[in-house]
């Protein structure tokens, strides 16, 4: 385990719907085990499609096909493909095997007690949960969340939408100007507000991808204005599928039950998504260890030297933390609206590095969940799987 860095930070942003393979093909240059099916679109596909545990359930089946689309990430995210190139891209990082809510909650404290979205607005379940807020306030160590305009999804648990907690919680509009004033705390996890996250839109929105991009790039901007860089490790990662196809499967470690599949059915892993970590002490490497989103508050407990969750999925948890030096001095990103320009990928193409298989037992039923008030919650069985898959959209990318 690498060794905690006093007074370091770290940020974690969380994007919407995205696999390894549609977001970054032009890393396959790199080494990177992506797909890169030639034939890459320049625009995003300006539709959302079906990406809930069903249709995750049957694409892992075989008998949903999910869309093999493919964007130029040079083009379309050219800030995220610089930073990709950089620093840090994890080529075997996984979520759930649904939708958004279950991945945002295991990034957070390593748990999921719903395989699929509660209400967004209006009256919702609050679970009382650890989180890599309560193992950080225990600590004494500052934190801060910033969710959507909602207050999604930190509303769903206890501890941060009660007080003291809450006073901790923050609307999205105050990450820049907090980070410029250099008044950030050392933890942050960091949301966008509808129309930035990426998520692909219900109604047209070409630039839909392009707002996201920016706001993030605009958000790491305001920290290195705030003379945050040097001290400051980023992770950017996205939340789930999304419905895109992916070419790599990955490890099915915990199972839940479903009506297709009363002896249970892979839940963690879900489908590969991009991770990437950058910062002024992050090195350059593509990391090929099998990681869910329980490595996220796993890399930060083991930077900040903070005690254990007491939640086995982020205690046992493969960190990151190994790419941080704590020696290192690493450039600064080009600044927003700056044209970039990428830098040349090796010659000769290197080979993707061998991935170990997961080391822990595989197809294990996803256990219950751990609570802060002693309260029984049992693992999620409420993602509804049909007995037929969905119907892919009409849109063409």
């Amino acid at each position: 385990m690498a060794a905690a860095i006093p007074g370091h930070r770290v940020i974690v942003f969380l994007q919407e719907n995205k696999t390894t393979d549609f977001y970054f093909p032009t890393m396959s240059a790199w080494g990177a085990a992506v797909a890169n099916g030639g034939a890459l679109l320049t625009q995003p596909p300006d539709f959302d499609q079906p990406h809930d545990r069903n249709a995750w359930v049957h694409y892992r089946m075989g008998d949903y096909p999910a869309l093999a689309a493919q964007v130029d990430n040079d083009v379309v995210i050219p800030f995220y493909s610089w930073l990709a190139k950089q620093f840090v891209f994890a080529d075997h990082h996984f979520g759930p095997g649904t939708n958004s809510t279950p991945g945002h909650m295991l990034a957070i404290g390593g748990q999921m007690p719903t395989m699929k979205n509660p209400p967004f607005v209006g009256p919702h379940p609050v679970w009382d949960l650890p989180s890599i807020f309560t193992v950080a306030e225990a600590a004494g160590v500052s934190w801060a969340a910033f969710p959507d305009q909602s207050g999604y999804p930190t509303k769903y648990y206890t501890s941060l939408s009660t007080a003291p907690g809450n006073e901790k919680v923050h609307p999205p509009k105050d990450f820049v100007p907090m980070a410029k004033a250099g008044t950030l705390p050392q933890i942050c996890y960091v949301w966008s507000p509808a129309g930035f996250d990426e998520h692909p839109p219900q109604v047209s929105d070409p630039g839909y991808v392009t707002k996201g991009h920016n706001l993030v790039w605009d958000r790491v901007q305001a920290v290195i204005d705030g003379g945050g860089w040097a001290d400051t490790t980023f992770i950017l990662t996205w939340d789930d599928w999304g419905g895109y196809a992916d070419s790599v499967t990955t490890p099915s470690i915990e199972t839940v039950a479903d009506a297709l599949h009363p002896d249970g059915f892979v839940a963690i892993g879900g489908s590969r998504l991009p991770l990437l970590m950058f910062g002024g002490k992050v090195g350059q490497a593509i990391d090929a260890q099998w990681r869910s989103h329980a490595s996220i508050p796993k890399t930060i407990i083991d930077l900040l030297g903070l005690p254990p969750m007491g939640v086995a999925r982020v205690d046992t948890a493969p960190s990151l933390a190994g790419h941080v030096d704590p020696t290192s001095s690493r450039p600064v990103p080009p600044v927003p609206g700056s044209t970039i320009v990428q830098p040349a990928p090796p010659d000769p193409t290197p080979a993707p590095q061998p991935t170990q298989p997961w080391p822990e037992p595989t197809d294990q039923p996803m256990p219950s969940l751990v609570t802060l008030d002693g309260s029984v919650v049992a693992a999620p069985t409420d993602g509804i799987v049909r007995p037929n898959p969905p119907k892919p959209p009409v849109h063409q990318p």
